[in-house]
């Protein structure tokens, strides 16, 4: 059936008449279409804003009922949280933004809507802290911890927001409300495992099934003892801010390394000693947007840190005590010594000093598109510190053919490593820049990526994590223990339409 005046009504029953709309000037904003993309999405049939899961619940139902297609939506940063095809009904959850922060027990209960912008200072001012995907302030904690991705610049001291999710919420593909855990048995949000049904496997994952299998609409999320002061010092004003973490116990240092496994024998040796809170192998395309204020100081710079620190390994201690401190820092350049890295000149260093909330919640992050072209991350998985150097090897392999060419922006080494739980496994992420203006910019992004999983499939690396199923996802899934063929049998079982 497509969509109907009736069907309209039926949704404004649910959330009234103000939180729904199908005006063709709000349509027209909530559809996605950059330079790049070689088909324009089409328009949702409306756009609905349900403020409670049970709201969610009876739109779903509406929607089978109808045989229409849905879409929940928070933040949009990707092409696939659009309407893809016709008679689409758009749910915007940016009315669910409720939070609650248990203090003694350590955790945070979430919607969809809530940005890291208000939760982390909030968990700051208790002490605590979580790691923040490196997403920028506007990302939704909940879309990181259970729907998809999660790498951040504090894994390496704790680790991935999989390992935090306790109890979920969520609304099914059937309209069936399900609560995992302790939650399920009225016990409290404390437990994502027993008693009640685990589900966190199926619900998250390592990098989540981006709501293939339901909706999310609230969650709680383990909370950790913040490393540093509970208030960051500010000066100026966005962009042009510097934010310092005072005290004595929080120092930052960069080294720069001349080859990947010095980087990896670094990382293990830094892991083994369990000092430092943060360690990542960081890429230098980025760190030089971050830096300068517009694209003319970016081109000016560019060459000087492109030469300067093609491997920045970036370390952050934050302790207890500055007798702590002055004992980690002898650690770490002991251990720096040893695997022939260098200090990078106070100029740059300083950046990371000034710049403290980096290692939280990235706020100059939208710089990367300074530049006016598109970026796209590619090898971005997670395995062993010495797997993942492997990978970033074998990139020179093939990335050549396309930096030299001028298909994508020369920065070969423009890829980072962040370890995690004290490099006892890392995950690695290669970030690349084209022209989206150039007609050919889309068709050089796909061989780019082509070339990139060929690798992969010729040394059987884990160099991107399986994602659902089907003909694109069989390759991958070849190389994880077939995790397409149970992907595809875990969908058809929670989606009757799948």
């Amino acid at each position: 059936m497509s969509f109907s005046d009736q069907v309209y009504q039926e949704l404004a029953a649910v959330v009234g008449e103000r939180y729904i709309t199908r005006k063709d000037f709000i349509l027209a904003g909530n559809r996605a279409k950059t330079p790049e993309m070689p088909v324009a999405h089409p328009s949702a049939e409306c756009i609905v804003c349900p403020a409670t899961t049970e709201e969610v619940a009876e739109i779903v139902s509406i929607c089978l009922r109808h045989d229409l297609r849905y879409l929940a939506c928070v933040t949009g940063c990707i092409p696939s949280a659009y309407a893809s095809g016709p008679d689409t009904v758009f749910m915007h959850l940016k009315r669910m933004n409720h939070m609650e922060i248990n203090v003694e027990d350590r955790y945070a209960i979430i919607e969809p809507g809530v940005r890291h912008v208000q939760l982390y200072p909030e968990v700051r001012k208790h002490g605590l802290s979580y790691a923040a995907a490196a997403v920028g302030p506007g990302g939704s904690p909940l879309v990181t911890y259970a729907v998809t991705g999660g790498d951040n610049h504090v894994q390496y001291g704790a680790s991935r927001p999989c390992r935090y999710l306790l109890g979920v919420e969520m609304v099914t593909p059937e309209g069936e409300i399900l609560r995992t855990g302790s939650l399920q048995t009225d016990s409290g949000w404390f437990c994502a495992d027993s008693p009640g049904p685990s589900l966190r496997g199926l619900v998250r994952g390592y990098s989540g099934n981006n709501g293939k299998l339901g909706i999310i609409t609230k969650c709680a999320i383990a909370l950790d003892q913040c490393k540093g002061p509970a208030e960051i010092r500010r000066e100026g004003i966005s962009p042009h801010h510097k934010m310092f973490m005072d005290g004595d116990c929080s120092r930052v240092y960069v080294f720069n390394y001349e080859n990947i496994q010095d980087v990896c024998d670094a990382m293990l040796a830094l892991g083994e000693a369990e000092i430092a809170a943060t360690v990542q192998k960081y890429f230098y395309l980025p760190l030089t947007l971050m830096m300068t204020d517009s694209a003319n100081d970016f081109f000016k710079k560019w060459e000087y840190c492109k030469k300067t620190v093609p491997m920045p390994l970036v370390v952050h201690i934050a302790t207890q005590s500055p007798e702590e401190r002055e004992y980690e820092e002898k650690i770490l350049f002991d251990i720096v010594h040893e695997t022939k890295g260098t200090r990078i000149p106070r100029d740059l260093e300083m950046w990371w000093e000034e710049h403290m909330d980096y290692f939280m919640i990235v706020t100059r992050l939208q710089s990367v598109l300074r530049l006016g072209g598109s970026w796209f991350p590619c090898k971005a998985s997670a395995e062993s510190v010495q797997h993942m150097c492997d990978i970033g090897e074998s990139i020179s392999e093939f990335i050549y053919d396309f930096t030299d060419t001028g298909k994508i922006f020369d920065a070969p080494e423009n890829y980072q490593i962040i370890p995690m739980e004290y490099s006892h496994f890392a995950s690695s992420e290669l970030l690349f820049m084209w022209d989206r203006f150039n007609p050919d910019g889309f068709k050089n992004m796909m061989e780019f990526m082509a070339a990139s999983s060929a690798t992969d499939a010729k040394y059987f690396y884990h160099g991107s994590t399986s994602s659902g199923y089907g003909p694109s996802a069989e390759k991958k899934g070849k190389l994880y223990s077939n995790a397409h063929i149970w992907m595809e049998q875990i969908q058809k079982a929670f989606d009757p339409r799948a």
